[in-house]
């Protein structure tokens, strides 16, 4: 039988997928201007300066996930 999660640990995993959809979200809409192409994916697609905040909650994300 396996055990519950801790409730510690459920709120890290809520907290992960909560930032992740909002990182999702923020690359669909583009509020931020574009900026300068770090890098460059396609000759039309690729990461801008704009996706950074977006990248920022990934990390902080995959670092409450764990």
């Amino acid at each position: 039988m396996s055990t519950p999660v801790q409730p510690r640990r459920r709120r890290r995993l809520q907290a992960a997928l909560l930032l992740g959809a909002l990182a999702i979200l923020i690359v669909v809409a583009e509020p931020f201007p574009k900026g300068d192409v770090l890098f460059r994916l396609t000759m039309d697609h690729g990461v801008d300066v704009g996706d950074l905040p977006a990248l920022a909650l990934l990390l902080a994300a995959a670092g409450l996930a764990i």
